[in-house]
């Protein structure tokens, strides 16, 4: 009997960018004016990159990174 089920293949290319929908560009409210900024997860290249940190640029130098697990919000 033949498996119903594929196995899971790697997708081919480079993987879109979820967060900008692969454009590179998000459009921002802040400052009170929208705008496109460069979308901080790819870098503005539409190319999502593996285990990026978004937030590491806005993070200032030296600061410590906390990986804990945030409690829950009620």
């Amino acid at each position: 009997m033949a498996e119903a089920k594929e196995e899971a293949k790697e997708p081919e290319g480079p993987i879109p960018c979820s967060p900008c929908r692969g454009s590179g560009k998000l459009n921002s409210n802040s400052g009170g004016e929208p705008h496109q900024v460069d979308c901080p997860w790819c870098e503005g290249s539409g190319v999502l990159i593996e285990e990026h940190d978004a937030q590491a640029a806005q993070r200032p130098e030296g600061e410590a990174v906390d990986d804990k697990p945030q409690p829950a919000v009620d």
